[in-house]
């Protein structure tokens, strides 16, 4: 999230001492030196070293800054009324020295406060509102007010619109943000209706893939990002098993409200999600091998994602075939022996073991040690629980074999080919 902070620039102001000018024996001018017995310097030296210095301004502590701010408003609205001009960068300034106090609840107040000033001043599409909705979405997320942060970002990005238009290349960042925001609320299940974050992230990835490849082609690195953006959103969506409470409405369109057919948009996207991600990273792969400008081996690393992705919606065929072909592409476009082992040395879990939130309490302050195999299709098997503890704790021995009979493996490759690993070791700890 950005923040802009405002700088003071500190003069220092530079004087000569008249007891220091008189020790050097100082000249007036280019032709008339003082008199080693006069003692009195220059005329121009006196009015110099009789200016007052500019002093450097001391960082207020957050008590002393809040005190500082509210002094300053207070004199502003005597003199200029509750809207007078400057009144919101004053409020800007309190704002954020409660929130570093950890006022985040009053320092909510007066930045929505500044705001209304702003645009009662500035107009209702001002973008000097923006590092105050930035600020007062951070308040919000310290006080777990989800819903009305995510309101706040979606005003961000209807007050970007309103001044560039939807796809102008200048609306990149916001679109970027907020695909990000809806993106992690999903996965920290923030918010009521989750699924609507996913929509919301995959609509807003769309559109900067759209708005890039017109303004900049159809090969632009920028390009990258939002297709990995798409590649997650689409898989969350392809794994989404419905809401983990009653749903309550949560705004993600500004100014809209739910979709009455949310089920059948929902069902929509899942049924396209396997073939929007394998499109979306397609093209990352088209994309680098075209860019002069690309890593490299970026391309064929690309393609293990493709090969990945393919694991994970049980395509091993497809699979083993995107492997080879990644791998001999890493050793022809010149990757040392370390990344294609990092890569292809071991297997690797995908996307990641699932240890699900919703039963970790259940496992708090227990880890078990665990073997296992992997196969050269990327299944686990032979697994056999080492240690645990509370040794006592049946739930946890049943918990992890299960994650690792449902998960998919990037199975270890030698010489291009696909082989089983046996006797892999790893603990596992829950916090």
């Amino acid at each position: 999230m950005t923040q802009i902070d405002t700088c003071n620039r500190l003069a220092i102001g530079l004087m000569f001492t008249a007891t220091a000018l008189l020790c050097n024996g100082a000249i007036a001018a280019d032709d008339a030196t003082v008199s080693q017995d006069s003692k009195a310097p220059p005329q121009a030296f006196i009015e110099a070293a009789s200016k007052p210095l500019k002093k450097t301004r001391r960082q207020l502590r957050p008590s002393e800054a809040v005190e500082y701010y509210r002094e300053r408003i207070e004199d502003l609205e005597a003199e200029y009324g509750a809207y007078g001009v400057g009144i919101d960068e004053q409020l800007l300034g309190l704002a954020t020295a409660l929130q570093k106090a950890g006022a985040h609840e009053e320092a909510a107040t007066e930045f929505r406060r500044a705001m209304l000033v702003n645009r009662v001043n500035e107009g209702l599409y001002s973008l000097s509102q923006i590092p105050m909705i930035e600020r007062l979405i951070e308040s919000q997320i310290a006080l777990n007010q989800w819903e009305e942060a995510n309101d706040n970002q979606q005003y961000l990005y209807w007050l970007y619109e309103k001044n560039y238009g939807k796809k102008d290349p200048r609306m990149l960042p916001v679109i970027n943000n907020l695909s990000r925001w809806h993106l992690q609320s999903y996965v920290d299940k923030k918010g009521e209706t989750l699924v609507e974050h996913l929509i919301s992230a995959t609509k807003l990835y769309t559109l900067a893939v759209d708005i890039i490849t017109k303004n900049f082609g159809s090969n632009d690195l920028r390009l990258v990002d939002a297709l990995r953006g798409l590649k997650a959103t689409n898989y969350y969506l392809a794994n989404y098993k419905g809401e983990p409470q009653a749903p309550l409405v949560v705004n993600t369109s500004f100014g809209g409200g739910p979709d009455i057919n949310q089920r059948s948009m929902v069902d929509h996207y899942r049924m396209k999600s396997f073939n929007t991600g394998k499109k979306a990273i397609t093209r990352i792969v088209d994309v680098y091998q075209r860019n002069p400008q690309s890593p490299p081996a970026a391309s064929a690393k690309a393609k293990v994602e493709l090969g990945d992705w393919y694991m994970m919606f049980n395509k091993w065929h497809s699979a083993r075939r995107t492997y080879g072909e990644a791998y001999k592409s890493l050793w022809d476009n010149g990757a040392s022996s370390d990344e294609i082992d990092d890569i292809f040395g071991r297997p690797i879990a995908l996307p990641a073991l699932p240890i699900l939130e919703s039963e970790s309490k259940a496992l708090a302050n227990s880890h078990i040690t665990v073997s296992y195999d992997v196969t050269a299709f990327g299944k686990a098997r032979n697994i056999k629980i080492l240690r645990a503890y509370p040794s006592d704790k049946v739930q946890i021995r049943s918990k992890v074999r299960n994650i690792l009979q449902r998960a998919k493996f990037r199975p270890r490759f030698e010489d291009g080919e696909a082989v089983e690993t046996r006797g892999i070791v790893q603990r596992f700890v829950f916090d």
